[in-house]
């Protein structure tokens, strides 16, 4: 029999049984977090994913210089500080392994773990304090494992885990409860110099975790609410004492909260290009919070997604859930506050949801729901749970069937939710699948259409992206008017891509009127520009782009081409050894230097840079051909028998003139642009020359 005298001891026996207690946690929580996430580690790339992590051209770092690592922890807008240590961890993981997504997902993996972990021991030791310690010490440890678990393996965090941008979340919770778990082993330590050690620990985890992502501000109130209810007590003197320090926590999340935001005015800014405004966010976020208490206790996948369709509350009966909503909310705050005496732990749990989702869930200008914020604020709300499950297995101690009824129900429910999570990690893993399934479940919004449209496209399913992009612009509920301009965006490539450039131009007007900073618009019109052979406003375009992104790689190369174009040859070269500078594998800059190596008539420069070219890119079509013409005019007979043997396997079924056709195409907007007479002509002249070895080439083969 498992009960209160016992200790709720599993039975086993162990040589040293509190090595065994927390071995055992520590082991099952990694088996069991493994099991339910096993098919998430090559997860695809989502969303934010790219912006932030794939195409974040400062987080891809070849070394840890300063400018490096100062463009990394500004963020994608390189105004300020922004979310820091993330982004530092997200250029850690693409200095060791680029964008192979695996190292990302098992950094992510680590992160939860250590979170439960860390979970565990703060809620272990906090059953042991001396204000709960003769209620809960000999209950402790299940309880403690238990709520670890329950929180652990609950599907709502799989967004927080799998999705791999959402680390910046993970993080943030791993450091915040590292900090109060340090914070508590200082309260509890019985020598000064150990004190200091474990608060010393406690404000290194907390700065961390502020780093990681804005809302972890609240840990300074958390740690006072958590002295307060669970260390000092509830009375008259300790309200008061609490009371005149608060000003501390007060002090330290104004000044984080200037340095993120940039100044007070831009905190609560930018709702002109929101679908909501303040007031209805305020009214919304009381309904979103009790919806996110339904997903956490009921977590079913068909309540599930990445982005849920819900309507603003535009007045306190405008749904008329608003209402209610808000009165439950005060409700629980009441009740807690009523418990914070009688059962302070319960009343500190609940406190301790409500303040954490203040950040995400008040005034500030955010997107109304992600099931990735409760991450945090839900850490402690299954204590209270694990502490009923445990005091019903020890009411029934003397009735063996009903333990093993209740033992086996706390079975199933770890079970379900591990295989949901399972569920929702094989769905969260495929991009094209994730999408899907949000379409299904809130058909209604713009941006499921839109992200499966890119889906579409990058796989070269053009009329399906087509499809989609007009369904997202025909619904027209994107929720704010950034989503829109980037649909706009997606539009006008495809356009580009058709060659369409009068609508494609059009569509990049309109999403450059709201992102007049995107420099992906900026570069395809540049690029429009220059197949209608306006070269100078192509340049015009880009140079404004540089003076305010001058080490943007992406303009550094687009530029080095216009001014190839432009037969300003020595200028390309310069731009071309700047993007080197940063990234020495850059297949476009080499091809400008060797381009301009060539046109120079320095064969040996650009046969220096064409082998580099072959290296990185072993059947690009342009280094075969323009090594075709080097070798001709080399008369290097026999390094020219083998690049014609691979123009012979790259062309396939089409003759030389119609393969040479189709590379001449959007020659504009090549570095390197052959011409099929020159081509056809050394075929033509190496098979008719006696004095050349044919027997270099395959059988069968002939001439243009």
């Amino acid at each position: 029999m498992i009960s209160r005298e016992n200790g709720f001891r599993l039975p086993l026996k162990w040589k040293f049984p509190d090595i065994g207690k927390y071995a055992f946690t520590f082991v099952s929580l990694l088996v069991i977090l493994f099991a339910v996430y096993s098919n998430s580690f090559y997860g695809d790339w989502h969303f934010d994913d790219f912006a932030n992590i794939s195409s974040n051209p400062y987080i891809q770092i070849k070394d840890f210089s300063w400018e490096n690592i100062k463009h990394c922890i500004y963020g994608l807008e390189q105004k300020q500080p922004s979310r820091p240590l993330s982004y530092l961890s997200f250029a850690l993981n693409y200095y060791f392994d680029g964008t192979n997504v695996f190292g990302y997902h098992v950094v992510n993996f680590t992160i939860h773990y250590l979170s439960a972990l860390f979970l565990f021991l703060f809620i272990h030791n906090t059953l042991k304090l001396p204000l709960l310690q003769d209620r809960y010490e000999k209950i402790a440890y299940p309880v403690a494992l238990l709520a670890a678990f329950f929180w652990a393996i609950n599907p709502v965090f799989v967004t927080s885990v799998t999705y791999i941008v959402q680390r910046m979340a993970a993080m943030a919770g791993m450091f915040y409860i590292m900090a109060m778990y340090f914070y508590l082993k200082g309260r509890q330590a019985e020598m000064s110099s150990s004190a200091v050690v474990f608060f010393l620990l406690c404000f290194v985890a907390g700065f961390a975790s502020v780093l990681s992502k804005e809302n972890s501000v609240m840990l300074p109130v958390s740690i006072l609410l958590f002295d307060l209810l669970l260390i000092q007590g509830v009375s008259r003197d300790s309200i008061v004492q609490s009371l005149k320090i608060i000003i501390i926590p007060v002090i330290v999340i104004a000044v984080f909260g200037l340095i993120y935001t940039g100044g007070l005015s831009n905190a609560f800014s930018r709702y002109d290009w929101r679908d909501f405004t303040m007031g209805e966010r305020l009214l919304t976020e009381p309904r979103v919070i009790i919806f996110y208490l339904s997903l956490l206790f009921f977590p079913i996948n068909s309540r599930l997604t990445l982005l849920y369709d819900i309507d603003f509350s535009r007045s306190l009966f405008q749904p008329w859930t608003t209402l209610p909503a808000i009165l439950l909310i005060l409700a629980a705050l009441g009740f807690a506050i009523y418990l914070a005496k009688k059962r302070p732990l319960v009343s500190f749990c609940i406190l301790f949801y409500f303040l954490n989702h203040l950040i995400e869930g008040t005034v500030f200008n955010l997107e109304l729901i992600y099931e990735h914020r409760n991450y945090l604020p839900a850490m402690f709300l299954f204590v209270p749970a694990a502490e009923g499950i445990i005091y019903a297995l020890d009411y029934f101690r003397n009735k063996k069937f009903i333990q093993i009824v209740v033992a086996a129900g706390v079975v199933v429910i770890i079970v379900a939710a591990g295989y949901s999570t399972y569920q929702r990690n094989g769905i969260i893993s495929d991009d094209f699948l994730l999408w899907f399934d949000n379409i299904n479940k809130s058909p209604r919004l713009s941006r499921p259409h839109s992200n499966i449209g890119r889906v579409y496209f990058n796989n070269n399913m053009y009329e399906k992206a087509f499809s989609e992009y007009e369904k997202a612009l025909t619904l027209n509920d994107f929720g704010n008017k950034q989503a829109l301009a980037v649909q706009e965006y997606n539009m006008g490539l495809l356009y580009f891509r058709e060659k369409k450039n009068d609508l494609a131009l059009n569509y990049f007007k309109k999403s450059t009127a709201f992102l007049p900073d995107y420099i992906q618009t900026a570069i395809h019109i540049a690029k429009i520009k220059m197949r209608q052979n306006n070269i100078p406003e192509a340049r015009r375009i880009i140079e404004n782009k540089l003076k305010k992104y001058p080490m943007n790689a992406q303009l550094l190369e687009l530029y080095s081409l216009i001014l190839l174009k432009d037969g300003k040859i020595n200028e390309a070269r310069y731009y071309a050894q700047k993007c080197l500078g940063r990234n020495p594998d850059s297949t476009f800059s080499l091809m400008i230097m060797a381009e301009t190596c060539r046109l120079k008539n320095n064969y040996a420069g650009a046969f220096s840079y064409f082998r580099l070219l072959r290296l990185l890119a072993p059947q690009d079509p342009f280094v075969n051909l323009a090594l075709i013409e080097l070798y001709a005019e080399t008369k290097n007979s026999q390094k020219l028998a083998s690049e014609i043997r691979l123009l012979f396997n790259l062309q396939g079924s089409l003759t030389i003139s119609e393969y040479i056709k189709e590379l001449q195409k959007d020659s504009m907007l090549r570095v390197y642009v052959p011409k099929r007479e020159n081509i056809s002509g050394i075929v033509r002249n190496f098979f008719t020359r006696p004095s050349n070895d044919n027997s270099l080439l395959p059988s069968g083969e002939t001439g243009a």
